[in-house]
């Protein structure tokens, strides 16, 4: 099935998705070990309340055999080695057909959202999957939340502090979405008020010259703290990874969901890693 490569101006179905593998690609060509995806309904995404799980979504979770020796600090972090997952299934036809089927019943346009996608799940998945000579069906087009959330971080028409109180409603899904009135917890940093500070020290140096800004880390699980006040319950599992991503994304749904839609690039456009 052929892919246009017009990017749609809204999605219908937000897949969250996440892999763990043998390791890095800067070591070697890394396999798949463990993935998840978690779709939801554009209207049931917007509706959603904060750190709360919308009622209505389709899941796939698959643990892989990844026929290479799973390295020693990926087993330290996932838990995951060769002799656990010894009688799981490899990446054949069979993963591939479960995977196609399950984004192919989904509501098109389709968008998989996955943390540091551009440079890890994505071309690895591509990979996997061109290894048996197949593709994914058309349509489906993804994004990367670490672009998101630093665009997010930085967008100085939001405002500082989430009301979780009232969360935004939208009903008619097909016009653009407006930036909501609720806070983004992504600015809440930005908005502390200033402690009083001796002598130059409120100036950066000792010589008066402007102190360089600690840069935020965009790693999922600090992501997640700088939004909820603490650490997500679990990392390094593929299914806790997507729930703690579709989780930061729910807190400010609206704005998510409008960098999502002009960010986001054809699935097909990614290179692959191997």
């Amino acid at each position: 099935m052929s892919c246009d490569l017009d990017t749609p101006q809204t999605y219908n179905s937000l897949v969250f998705f996440d892999l763990e593998t043998t390791g890095l690609p800067a070591y070697h060509c890394p396999k798949i070990t463990e993935l998840s995806f978690c779709a939801v309904e554009r209207h049931q995404f917007l509706n959603g309340q904060p750190k709360a799980m919308p009622r209505v979504t389709n899941r796939l979770n698959l643990c892989i055999y990844p026929s290479r020796l799973v390295d020693p600090e990926a087993t330290n972090k996932t838990k995951l080695d060769n002799y656990n997952l010894e009688h799981q299934s490899r990446f054949d036809e069979d993963v591939f057909n479960l995977i196609y089927s399950f984004l192919n019943r989904l509501k098109k346009p389709i968008c998989l959202i996955a943390h540091n996608g551009y440079n890890f799940d994505f071309p690895i998945l591509r990979s996997e999957i061109a290894k048996l000579g197949k593709e994914l069906p058309g349509g489906i087009f993804c994004a990367d939340s670490l672009i998101i959330f630093r665009k997010l971080q930085n967008n100085p028409s939001t405002i500082a502090i989430m009301d979780f109180a009232c969360p935004t409603v939208m009903t008619n899904f097909a016009d653009p979405l407006p930036v909501s009135n609720n806070v983004n917890p992504f600015q809440l940093i930005n908005e502390k008020t200033p402690e009083k500070r001796k002598g130059n020290e409120q100036y950066g140096n000792r010589n008066g010259e402007p102190k360089c800004r600690k840069r935020l880390p965009f790693r999922l699980e600090d992501v997640y703290e700088r939004v909820y006040g603490e650490k997500p319950p679990m990392s390094h599992e593929a299914e806790a990874d997507v729930i703690a991503l579709l989780l930061a994304a729910i807190a400010t749904p609206v704005e998510f969901l409008n960098a999502i839609d002009s960010e986001s690039i054809p699935l097909v456009s990614i290179k692959k890693c191997w």
